[in-house]
């Protein structure tokens, strides 16, 4: 049993090389605290909710929550030092699985190529700008790559219990649990589910079909959580879905559904163009290992067609929900199709010291080993050189630099007015999270309208009241007048598409509202 356990372990070593160094770069790289940088003002949403055990933004993400609060649990001197950590760490065991998803789908190839080509897979998504991005933030992206590569992981697995002649029924019962509890970190892993149906139809009998059913629903359980947390109505509480209704708002992000396929057809050639720039990105070395990818899809093994033909079409899902998404950061939704790439990229690379072999056969031995391992370190080096600097958040301090500048402008007890996502989510950290400037009020207007927003304003700033009106809240226009009337108020951004009607003049970062 040693004997087999060490040989299983000397198999694994590229996958334990390249979790290793994805991990090294990741924290290396990672912001030290709160960042809006790569697209990552949610963080501010989901460390305040997390600290306060309120409700994140739609669709609730209760998974990735549970995983933040344990994060934050760890560290709890520095909670976005903790979820920048989580999404590092989330990302390096996702480059791991791949490498090793790699390695066994490689199964016809001589060893020590296998490996190199595994390797290369691995650690050049590990440095694709899509991954990297997000590996140094805090947000559920890196845990959603996680998820999804451990799904095919574990049906990889399947498959191979089932080729022995062992029963599988283990391995698609935890890549069940896996789909569930991944609904819970992002809804876009529901993207798999046409790949995984073709992967297993027509090979799974009835019960491990109810079994992987049962364990999915179960995984799905973490919702729960969500109602639980709404019902002290905590001061970050999207929905209330203490009810029904709310729920349903939530965790089917109602909000954010017209954006889903809603890209108009007058801007789909640009955001294709954007999509084939992202795609020539990913690879370290220009366009050459994106071409070397498409070359290992072109030349799949014969008896893994099934296999590469579900890789296609979990990318072809995912890029199509990419390109169709109507916001300036759907490019993130592409991490699983890059990791899908980089699976065929192993292939390529296979593929390649087979055609070294046939051309020069004196050669077959010592020399293609080394192309192999050149390729396989040339590609992530390539990448490193290329965008190391727009990746390394470790001197990033620029949303604690607005936090802190706020709390040294606002005058005692004032209302803050904001409106997007960097100044809303970095206050609610400051002010709720952390419990900074207790004596402040921010208020979003786009918010205002929203009932669960209005009852969370009332019930952690009673005072407001005065303002709002108790039973029948005035609307968001007279709401402002009415907070200048009465007291310091100010706006920390642009309020997009919103007039104050109010004079101003600067204080600071922030812009003092008052009315003659």
């Amino acid at each position: 049993m040693r004997r087999r356990a060490f040989f299983r372990l000397c198999r694994a070593w590229p996958a334990t090389i390249a979790g290793l160094c994805a991990l090294a770069l990741y924290v290396r790289t990672a912001a030290p605290g709160l960042t809006w940088a790569h697209h990552g003002a949610d963080g501010g949403d989901f460390l305040a909710a997390a600290l306060t055990h309120g409700v994140p933004h739609p669709p609730g993400a209760p998974t990735y929550l549970l995983f933040l609060s344990a994060a934050v649990a760890l560290l709890p001197q520095a909670p976005a030092r903790a979820g920048n950590l989580l999404s590092a760490t989330a990302a390096a065991l996702a480059v791991a699985l791949l490498t090793d998803l790699a390695r066994r789908a490689l199964s016809n190839t001589a060893g020590r190529v296998r490996h190199a080509a595994a390797l290369a897979a691995g650690l050049t998504w590990a440095t694709s700008p899509g991954l990297w991005s997000q590996a140094t933030i805090t947000e559920a992206y890196a845990l959603n790559a996680l998820a999804v590569v451990l799904i095919l992981w574990l049906a990889w697995r399947w498959q191979e219990a089932t080729n022995a002649g062992r029963s599988g029924r283990g391995w698609l019962i935890a890549g069940g649990l896996a789909f569930g509890l991944g609904l819970g970190v992002h809804l876009t892993v529901a993207l798999l589910l046409p790949g995984l149906l073709i992967w297993l139809w027509g090979r799974c009998d009835r019960r491990e079909w109810m079994a992987a059913l049962a364990t999915a629903l179960a995984g799905m359980t973490t919702h729960a959580c969500l109602p639980w947390a709404a019902r002290e109505t905590p001061p970050v509480n999207w929905g209330d879905p203490s009810t029904p209704a709310g729920f349903w708002w939530l965790v089917s992000a109602a909000i954010y559904r017209p954006l889903v396929f809603g890209l108009p057809l007058a801007e789909l050639p640009r955001r294709l163009a954007a999509w084939a720039a992202e795609a020539g990105r990913q690879f370290g070395a220009g366009p050459w290992g994106l071409i070397l990818a498409l070359v290992g899809l072109w030349q799949m093994e014969p008896q893994a067609r099934r296999w590469w033909r579900m890789t296609v079409l979990i990318a072809a899902a995912y890029t199509a929900y990419g390109i169709g998404y109507r916001s300036v950061d759907s490019h993130i939704y592409l991490i699983p199709a890059w990791a899908m790439a980089c699976l065929w990229l192993g292939q390529g690379i296979a593929w390649l010291a087979a055609r070294t072999v046939a051309w020069r056969p004196a050669d077959s031995g010592r020399g293609v080993v080394i192309a192999a391992v050149l390729l396989a370190v040339g590609l992530p080096a390539a990448a490193l050189g290329r965008w190391w600097a727009d990746m390394d958040l470790s001197r990033d301090h620029e949303a604690e630099d607005f936090l802190a500048a706020i709390w040294e402008a606002a005058a005692p007890a004032a209302v803050i007015l904001v409106g997007g996502d960097q100044a809303t989510f970095a206050l609610w950290y400051g002010r709720y999270g952390l419990g900074q400037r207790p004596d402040l009020t921010p208020v979003n207007v786009h918010l205002y309208d929203f009932p669960w927003y209005q009852a969370a304003l009332l019930r952690h700033h009673p005072h407001l009241a005065a303002f709002m009106g108790d039973k029948t809240p005035v609307p968001v226009e007279e709401f402002v007048i009415e907070a200048a009337r009465r007291g310091p108020l100010y706006r920390a951004d642009a309020l997009a598409g919103f007039k104050t009607g109010l004079h101003e003049e600067p204080a600071g970062v922030l812009m003092r509202l008052w009315s003659p």
